[in-house]
C-alpha cells in the first residue's frame, strides 16, 4: 500500500526550495507527496554539542504521521510511516497515501533502533476523498487526475519517430 520513491536527478526543483530550517509537504497528486527541506549544517551542530554524536554516524530518516482529526503531540498519532533517506539529498517523494487523511512529517536521525529525535516538522497536508457525493465536472478532473499514472497511451506499443500508426480496417474493395 506505502511505497516511497526517489527522483532519480541530483537537482532540487525550484519551485520546491524551502525557506533555511523549514520542512515543507506539497501533495503532487491524491496520493503522493513531496517532503523537502534545505540541508544545512546546523542538525550536526546542535547533535554534536548537545549529544557528542556525529551527525554523519546516525542514521537519518522521515516520519509521515497520519494525524487524520486528531490534536498531534508528537505520540498521539494513529500510525507512521518511517523512511530512512539521505539528508543532503534536501527531498523525498512518497507515494501510497491513504485518501481523506491528513499527514505530518518528521525529519530527524535515530539513536538507536527505537529512539527518533525529530529536528525538523513539516506542515499539515490533507489528501483527497475518493469519493464525491455528486457528478460534476471537477468529479471527472478529479477521477482523471487519480487514474493519471497507471494509464499508458495506447500509441505507445506502434510508436515511430516521425509518426503514429493506428490500425484500421479498410472496406472491402478499395485499395489503400
Amino acid at each position: 500500500m506505502f511505497q516511497e520513491t526517489v527522483s532519480s536527478t541530483s537537482q532540487k526543483p525550484i519551485d520546491f526550495v524551502p525557506i533555511k530550517g523549514e520542512l515543507q509537504l506539497k501533495l503532487l497528486t491524491p496520493r503522493k507527496i513531496i517532503l523537502f527541506w534545505e540541508a544545512s549544517s546546523l542538525p550536526a551542530k546542535i547533535l554534536n554539542c548537545f549529544f557528542n554524536l556525529q551527525f554523519e554516524d546516525l542514521i537519518h530518516a522521515a516520519r509521515i504521521y497520519d494525524v487524520t482529526e486528531i490534536q498531534f503531540n508528537g505520540r498521539n498519532a494513529h500510525h507512521y510511516y518511517e523512511i530512512p533517506l539521505s539528508y543532503d539529498n534536501g527531498y523525498w517523494m512518497i507515494k501510497g497515501l491513504i485518501a481523506n487523511r491528513s499527514y505530518l512529517a518528521h525529519l530527524g536521525v535515530k539513536f538507536t533502533e527505537r529512539e527518533f529525535f525529530p529536528l525538523l516538522q513539516s506542515n499539515i497536508i490533507h489528501t483527497p476523498t475518493i469519493d464525491i457525493p455528486f457528478d460534476n465536472g471537477i468529479y471527472h478532473d478529479l477521477l482523471q487526475f487519480q487514474t493519471y499514472e497507471d494509464k499508458h497511451p495506447k500509441w505507445i506499443e506502434h510508436v515511430s519517430t516521425y509518426s503514429y500508426y493506428q490500425e484500421c480496417s479498410a472496406p472491402e474493395g478499395e485499395n489503400g
